[in-house]
């Protein structure tokens, strides 16, 4: 991994090989962020993605391997018990212009991936939702 910071602005280049969450997650952990934003593009290789199903609390995964590139890959920077939680969801397209998506587990860069990460000034907690087992946003002056 490689970046820069410009401001509260972090410019990140992932190289094959490299896994998407575990960069973001290093990242994370090495500048202390713990609220923030992303969003990306390049190229996978293989990824896992989920689909929550609300009627059982659980996710469905998925693998994919093969060449797809990143139509679209955003999502969260947050703190659970003062370590990084990275929420992200990913869409992927592939050789015949089909587009499969839902929220990434892991993907493996097969050529570049380029990621620009907002870091907030404070860090935002997640509270366990008791219901579904989420990790939901705690926005409430009390943490709910």
């Amino acid at each position: 991994m490689r970046y820069f910071v410009l401001g509260s602005a972090y410019v990140v280049r992932l190289d094959a090989g490299e896994k998407i969450i575990e960069a973001l997650k290093a990242l994370c952990e090495r500048d202390g962020i713990g609220g923030g934003y992303f969003h990306g593009l390049g190229a996978v290789g293989e990824a896992e993605i989920g689909h929550f199903d609300p009627s059982t609390n659980e996710y469905g995964w998925i693998r994919l391997s093969g060449p797809y590139e990143i139509v679209s890959f955003y999502g969260n920077i947050t703190a659970v018990d003062g370590k990084p939680f990275i929420h992200a969801h990913i869409a992927l397209g592939d050789n015949t212009f089909a587009v499969r998506g839902g929220h990434l587990k892991e993907a493996v860069v097969s050529v570049t991936c380029e990621i620009t990460l907002t870091r907030f000034r404070d860090d935002i907690g997640r509270k366990k939702d008791g219901t579904t087992g989420l990790w939901k946003l705690a926005l409430e002056p009390d943490g709910d």
